[in-house]
């Protein structure tokens, strides 16, 4: 009994030595230091993270939202950890583990719902990367979120080669944009004089002057901060008054001027609203894609979120792509529904795999195109590979001959009996852990109980063959008696 009770206490300090050990660790772990760049991953936990965000020395934020046993996520680790130094003062790398009790409520106040989702954070507002996940592509982003949101220019082909063609935002994952906004204002101006080749040699330095010099600057400079990880802004120098009609543009007053402008020399959209931070926001907003974008897996996440369906033409092959295109084109400009849909082209050939759910079996290369109507949010589609025409299809589906179908989940595999109790696990591991704990630790004492108990039996043994032997002992000295 004695020695029974001497090896529970020793098992159950060390239980209770390596329970503090292990709080240590992790405590040691969420550590946080502010008032200076981090240069390797920050662990952020609900305690410490309104801490870190609000940290002044680390403006910018990109935050790693993982499990532990996520391929992708352990994948992507050494890359985040061999840019975080390279780029200290410029962004800030976080991850947050969603399967842990400090970690999880980050996970859900943001909706994660894959792994690794990667956000972006500055002044207050999170945002999706949308972006290539490569070293290079987020060093590119990382970058040029660090320089001024809006770029001074002298001309349409500079605006072209510095705004168009620089796809810096997540959105455009590091490629060229499809799309980016002009200020034109006659009234901007430096605080210090200065001629036009002396801003061509100092443009990051001046161009936050003039954002700052009239109103409509300062809305456009605030609009283009809260979009610079997804969007392209720039402004044309108020001297380069000739250039706007290289743009398709005119202006008869001094008011100031902001536009659209696409690619492929499509005529500018020119924004009408009033002249305010969310009203501009919501033209950005809403005018942030091209009239018909080429889908890529880059741009899917941020199309389908732009609150409309998606009009996909699907080519199989060059020759059809180039008609579709034009198609689609002309629709968006002038269709009866235009403001109804947003119009993209996706090639059948690449996306093949993720065609079979909606039904669309791969084709041949050129073989005719079709058309698909997908809304993502009500998880519904429309499909007829028999009807190639886009007036037709839009008729069809307004009329009922094309019927509303629900996106199947089974191309999903992830849903066997082993992953949904895998699933269950991730989902309440936190309090499994601890129930495991409990569990483990019962274990231990029942073992040590229950050796006690053989001890004792083992001792009882013994006593009972002792008296045994002394009885037959004792019989044997006894002298027997004579008749």
């Amino acid at each position: 009994m004695i020695k029974g009770n001497s090896i529970y206490k020793k098992v159950s300090r060390h239980v209770v030595l390596l329970t503090l050990l292990f709080q240590t660790a992790i405590w040691s772990t969420y550590a946080l230091t502010t008032g200076q760049p981090h240069s390797t991953v920050q662990t952020l936990t609900k305690d410490n993270v309104d801490e870190a965000l609000n940290d002044p020395a680390n403006g910018l934020w990109l935050l790693k939202f993982y499990a532990p046993w996520c391929g992708h996520c352990k994948k992507l680790a050494p890359t985040l950890d061999k840019m975080a130094p390279y780029l200290a003062g410029k962004l800030a790398i976080g991850k947050i583990d969603c399967t842990s009790i400090s970690g999880k409520p980050l996970c859900e106040s943001q909706k994660v719902r894959g792994y690794p989702t990667l956000k972006i954070y500055r002044d207050g507002d999170f945002f999706d990367y949308t972006g290539k996940r490569d070293a290079d592509s987020m060093i590119t982003f990382a970058e040029q979120m660090s320089l001024p949101a809006v770029k001074l220019v002298n001309s349409k082909m500079e605006f072209e080669q510095s705004v168009l063609s620089t796809g810096s935002s997540s959105s455009s994952g590091g490629g060229r944009a499809d799309v980016a906004f002009l200020l034109y204002d006659s009234k901007a101006k430096k605080n210090k004089k200065d001629t036009v080749g002396a801003v061509e040699n100092a443009k990051e330095l001046v161009v936050e002057q003039y954002l700052s010099s009239t109103t409509a600057t300062q809305v456009f400079g605030q609009v283009a901060r809260k979009f610079q990880d997804r969007a392209h802004f720039g402004m044309l120098h108020p001297e380069k008054k000739e250039e706007l009609e290289k743009f398709g543009l005119s202006i008869k007053s001094k008011e100031p001027l902001i536009a659209k402008i696409e690619k492929d020399e499509l005529e500018p959209l020119v924004y009408s609203g009033k002249l305010n931070t969310l009203d501009l926001m919501d033209f950005v907003r809403d005018n942030n894609a091209a009239l018909v974008t080429r889908l890529e897996h880059s741009n899917f996440r941020k199309l389908a979120s732009m609150g409309r369906p998606l009009f996909l033409g699907i080519s199989f092959g060059s020759d059809s792509q180039s008609l579709v295109l034009e198609e689609l084109r002309n629709y968006a400009k002038n269709g009866k529904d235009k403001n109804k849909y947003r119009f993209a082209i996706l090639d059948g050939m690449q996306w093949g795999q993720f065609l079979k759910q909606f039904s669309i079996e791969q084709q041949s290369e050129n073989s005719a195109h079709q058309y698909l109507v997908l809304d993502t949010t009500k998880r519904i589609f429309y499909q007829n590979e028999n009807v190639t025409n886009l007036q037709e299809y839009l008729q069809g589906i307004e009329n009922g001959i094309i019927p509303m179908r629900e996106q199947s989940t089974q191309a999903n595999t992830n849903n066997g009996p082993l992953e949904k109790v895998h699933s269950f696990f991730v989902k309440h591991m936190p309090y499994l852990l601890v129930l495991l704990f409990i569990i483990v630790a019962g274990i231990v004492v029942f073992i040590l109980n229950d050796n006690e108990d053989e001890i004792r039996y083992r001792k009882l043994l013994e006593a009972q063959s002792e008296r045994a032997k002394k009885v037959q002992e004792q019989r044997k000295q006894k002298p027997i008696k004579e008749d």
